[in-house]
């Protein structure tokens, strides 16, 4: 996962409140049933965002749950370059795969045809520790990049709005993993660190919060990041399974309390 939209963007205000440093746990704040009631209770149907955002660089369409065809028919700015290492038509697949994929939802920043920033949500892939098939309620913020031709013009926080105002996550747990061979160093001008922190600014305005794990991946560089998205009405047996998935070593898990 990537957050690639310059230096410090600023949003509407924050939409997650504090954020804790990295906690071994986190407290829960999702719902609770009352005796008798459901355990869970009926998801919110998934919300259709659009907004055409006027920018120095013309008017730029803002879309969640853009179509695959239509994914599939934007050319691709060429300054969307670090997921697909300079190779727009491989980008242009993935993103088409997330839209096709069972609960997939790319959000799209288009000007005049081209794509010039996205976001990719879908769940797990069933590789990772993540990927369990019948956990419908994980999501994992997968990608977000905007154009290197396209930056420091607010679309990292208003495609982030488009995915997160949407109250079908409400009850979802949502994870990302950012890791640092796929931030934008060179052209931001941003050390690791200062990277890390960028992005945890803007994730965080999300409700998303660093979170400790002994994912391989994530422990590999002390500069990567595991952050989780608990939705506001998320019950307390989802949080239990998610957080019994953060460590796979025994003894860590028994010390933390999980």
């Amino acid at each position: 996962m990537s957050a690639r939209s310059g230096k410090r963007a600023e949003g509407r205000g924050s939409a997650g409140g504090s954020r804790p440093g990295k906690p071994p746990f986190f407290g829960f704040t999702g719902s609770v049933p009352e005796p008798g009631e459901p355990r869970e209770k009926k998801s919110a149907q998934p919300e259709k965002y659009e907004r055409d955002l006027e920018t120095p660089r013309g008017e730029i369409h803002i879309e969640n749950y853009c179509p695959a065809e239509k994914v599939e028919s934007l050319a691709i700015d060429d300054g969307i370059c670090m997921f697909s290492r300079n190779n727009p038509e491989r980008q242009k697949k993935a993103l088409v795969n997330v839209a096709r994929s069972p609960g997939g939802n790319v959000i799209v920043s288009e000007s005049e045809g081209k794509l010039v920033g996205y976001i990719g949500v879908h769940h797990p892939s069933e590789n990772e520790r993540w990927g369990k098939p019948d956990y419908d309620w994980l999501f994992e913020l997968g990608a977000i990049e905007v154009s290197r031709n396209y930056r420091h013009l607010r679309l990292s926080v208003e495609m982030m709005h488009a995915a997160w105002d949407d109250r079908f996550y409400d009850d979802k747990v949502v994870i990302t993993t950012a890791f640092t061979w796929h931030w934008d160093l060179e052209s931001t001008g941003l050390t690791k660190l200062e990277y890390r922190d960028w992005f945890v600014d803007l994730a965080g305005r999300f409700g998303f919060m660093e979170m400790a794990t002994d994912e391989p991946n994530v422990t590999m560089d002390s500069a990567n990041l595991f952050m989780v998205r608990l939705g506001k009405q998320a019950s307390f047996s989802r949080y239990q399974k998610f957080a019994s998935m953060l460590y796979v070593n025994d003894w860590e898990s028994m010390l933390r309390g999980f």
